[in-house]
């Protein structure tokens, strides 16, 4: 049998820092992953992603296991490739914005489409 635990606040043992689980609610991260994007892409862990599509070089999908509300939510991006040493790709397009899915596009600091070793999203929004 599940239990439910009701609560307006939190706050730590000595009753400092209290915080509104409201707060909580809408600050977390409802999906990231972090994926290798070379040769056969693949997660390396990730929460609520369903799937990764490789659309073509440096174009790739994540599918969310859980729909996001509306497709106003918030993400973060970073990603890097080795060669003789990090560097971080900047070159960012975000489009095929779904409540379902993400889809975007990873460039070189040349314009270029490129896979990368590194990738990194953070998704935060209202879940549907």
């Amino acid at each position: 049998m599940a239990s439910i635990l009701r609560v307006n606040t939190i706050t730590d043992a000595s009753s400092n820092n209290s915080v509104a689980t409201s707060v909580l609610h809408n600050g977390t991260s409802k999906a990231w992953v972090n994926f290798n994007g070379t040769g056969t892409p693949a997660a390396r862990d990730s929460y609520n992603q369903s799937s990764l599509t490789d659309n073509g070089t440096g174009d790739f999908t994540q599918n969310f296991s859980s729909n996001f509300g509306n497709v106003n939510y918030s993400l973060g991006w970073a990603g890097g490739q080795h060669t003789v040493t990090w560097g971080l790709y900047m070159g960012y397009s975000s489009y095929g914005l779904t409540t379902s899915s993400h889809r975007h596009n990873v460039e070189n600091p040349s314009d270029t489409s490129q896979d990368t070793i590194l990738n990194t999203l953070l998704f935060i929004g209202d879940l549907a």
